[in-house]
């Protein structure tokens, strides 16, 4: 992320943090067990009306039509 803001950092990020996560988010072999929980809460939530709500104009980042 360093890289994205002119190699300046984050004095409030430790050293290394962004690698460790971005090694953790690429680990190979998901459990599929958790998958399957995680897409099924999404599926639950979902059928529940919780992602009903419209996406606010300032997060949308889609070309206007």
């Amino acid at each position: 992320m360093a890289e994205r803001h002119g190699g300046r950092g984050r004095a409030d990020v430790p050293a290394g943090l962004e690698r460790r996560f971005g090694a953790v988010l690429r680990a190979e072999g998901v459990d599929p067990e958790a998958e399957r929980t995680a897409v099924a809460a999404f599926r639950a939530a979902r059928d529940a009306g919780a992602h009903d709500t419209r996406t606010r104009a300032r997060d949308d980042w889609r070309r206007s039509r």
